[in-house]
C-alpha cells in the first residue's frame, strides 16, 4: 500500500514507477522492503484490495486528529478518465452532438479546521451533486458536526431536514431563485450568515490540492478500479495533510 500511495504521489504508471525506484535505495530501507515488486504485482494488489480497507485506513488518518464538533463544508468534483488524445476527443465532438465524457465523480465532507477528509463518497458521473449529498452528510454523524456550509447545488427541504433533525446542525446553504416552500429552507434565511458560509471555499481548496498534488486523471481501466482509484487518491491526501499538520518531513 505505501509503494501505491507513493506511485500517486509522484503520478508515475505501474512499469515508470517500478523503474524510477530501482534508482533509489533508500526506499527499500525506508519501508522495510526486501525487493522491489515486478509492476504487475503492484496493479495486482490494487486489483484485489476491497475498498472497504481504504475507508479503514482514512479512519484511522482522521482518527489522529483531535476532531470534535467540527464545522463541515462539502463538494463534489470530477476525475478524467480517458486516455485519448484532446485531438481525438475534440474529432469526436464534432461528429456527434450528443456525445458526453464521463468522469469519476468525487464527492467529499471536510472538517473546514484541520482541512482533512471526514468522509468521501464516490461514483461513475455524471452525477448531480445532490444524489449523493444526503448519505454523505450522514456519515459525518459519528464527528458530531455543529454545523455545514454547502452550495446552492445541495438546496432541498429534504437535506436541510437531514442535517437539523438527525445531527442536530446547523445548515447554511443559499436558496435558489424559486424556494418558496420547506420549513428549514425558507428558516435558514434567518441564520445565514456570509463569513460562516464562505467557509465552504476550503473544500474547494482541498480540491485543488488534490488534483494539484495527486493528479486529475485516473489511469484505471474500468469504473470499479477508477472509483477505487480515486478514493485512495482522497487517502493519500489525509496522509499528506498529517504530515504537513505534524511537521512530519519525509526524506527520500
Amino acid at each position: 500500500m505505501a509503494l501505491i500511495c507513493l506511485m500517486k504521489r509522484l503520478k508515475l504508471g505501474y512499469r515508470l514507477f517500478t523503474s524510477t525506484i530501482q534508482l533509489t535505495g533508500e526506499i527499500c530501507s525506508i519501508i522495510n522492503l526486501k525487493s522491489i515488486p515486478h509492476y504487475t504485482t503492484l496493479q495486482k494488489f490494487f486489483k484485489r484490495i476491497k475498498s472497504e480497507v481504504i475507508g479503514e485506513i482514512m479512519d484511522k488518518i482522521v482518527g489522529l486528529f483531535d476532531i470534535n464538533n467540527p464545522w463541515v463544508a462539502l463538494d463534489g468534483t470530477g476525475h478524467s478518465c480517458d486516455q485519448a488524445s484532446r485531438y481525438y476527443i475534440d474529432k469526436i465532438k464534432k461528429q456527434s452532438k450528443k456525445w458526453r465524457k464521463s468522469y469519476t465523480k468525487n464527492q467529499i465532507a471536510i472538517d473546514t479546521r484541520t482541512q482533512i477528509i471526514l468522509t468521501h463518497r464516490v461514483a461513475k458521473g455524471p452525477r448531480h451533486d445532490s444524489k449523493d449529498a444526503i448519505a454523505l452528510i450522514r456519515k459525518t454523524k459519528k464527528y458530531k458536526p455543529i454545523g455545514f456550509s454547502l452550495d446552492k447545488a445541495y438546496d432541498s427541504e429534504e437535506i436541510h431536514k437531514v442535517i437539523h433533525e438527525e445531527l442536530n446542525a446547523s445548515s447554511l446553504i443559499p436558496l435558489k431563485k424559486r424556494a418558496k416552500k420547506g420549513k428549514y429552507r425558507i428558516g435558514s434565511r434567518s441564520i445565514f450568515t456570509k463569513p460562516k458560509y464562505h467557509q465552504r471555499s476550503i473544500v474547494e481548496t482541498v480540491i485543488s490540492v488534490i488534483k494539484r498534488i495527486f493528479g486529475d486523471k485516473n489511469q484505471s481501466r474500468s469504473d470499479r478500479l477508477r472509483n477505487k482509484e480515486t478514493k485512495l487518491k482522497n487517502l493519500c491526501y489525509n496522509i499528506y495533510r498529517h504530515t504537513k499538520t505534524f511537521n512530519i518531513k519525509i526524506k527520500i
